[in-house]
């Protein structure tokens, strides 16, 4: 792992992560001569525990490596605590679809294919840092980051969420009338606290301020009634209907 300058507290750090040492070589000083701090780690191995003692507000990592690839690497980042909500920008010679997604589903903040100038390398890095710098950490917390249209990062509102759905591996985040891929599980969403997010359901998050009706529609069955186009209707587990009722100013 080499560092291209000494320690500067005031500039942003950056992390690149790549096999070809002599490529990231490069890169660092390009990115350095932009007022970064930049390290190089070319040992994929090693990735994880150079974010940690590093500590850098962007990585740029990229995808084929041998022995550890970058999605292995991104998926340590996202699940180490220290290193979660680091801003990741993937390098990958593949540009398809189906490439592109997994790396957003897995946490991805940008997507970079090569090749590609290091003008535009330059340009992603202070994108991705002007946003994940703009707001405060409240607005941060009640505001969750999707794959919206052309895989682009975006980031919703919570008060305009009205479900979130766990459905196998993905999570997805419904609004009045569409419907995000969330780089968050649902047990993530939980943990963030978000005022009137409710699990409901072992595979739903509801918002109840966009509940317009509940009740039993059977003797085991209760269930929320959203005000979304589609007036969508949400299980509730029976263990938790006391606990929504409550949430809601509704007698049991």
């Amino acid at each position: 792992m080499t560092n291209t300058q000494g320690s500067t507290p005031n500039l942003p750090k950056v992390l690149l992560v790549d096999d070809d040492a002599a490529l990231t070589q490069g890169l660092a000083r390009a990115i350095a001569s932009q007022g970064y701090e930049v390290r190089v780690v070319n040992d994929a191995s090693r990735a994880l525990g150079a974010a940690i003692e590093f500590a850098p507000d962007l990585v740029v990592l990229d995808v084929m490596m041998p022995a550890v690839d970058g999605w292995q690497v991104l998926g340590g980042l996202r699940s180490e605590p220290k290193t979660a909500g680091v801003s990741v920008i993937m390098l990958t010679a593949a540009d398809s679809d189906a490439s592109k997604g997994r790396g957003f589903s897995l946490g991805a903040d940008d997507y970079l294919t090569k090749p590609f100038s290091v003008a535009e390398l330059r340009w992603r890095i202070a994108a991705v840092l002007r946003r994940s710098r703009n707001g405060s950490p409240e607005d941060a917390v009640a505001s969750i980051p999707v794959v919206g249209s052309g895989l682009k990062l975006e980031l919703v509102r919570a008060g305009d969420v009205c479900y979130v759905e766990g459905i196998r591996n993905y999570t997805y985040v419904h609004t009045a009338d569409s419907r995000y891929l969330s780089r968050l599980t649902l047990g993530a969403l939980e943990d963030r606290e978000i005022d009137a997010f409710r699990r409901v359901h072992r595979s739903f998050i509801v918002n109840l301020d966009h509940v317009k009706a509940c009740g039993w529609v059977s003797k085991s069955a209760y269930r929320l009634k959203l005000d979304n186009e589609a007036e969508t209707e949400i299980p509730v587990s029976r263990s938790l209907v006391a606990e929504v009722q409550r949430d809601l100013g509704l007698r049991g």
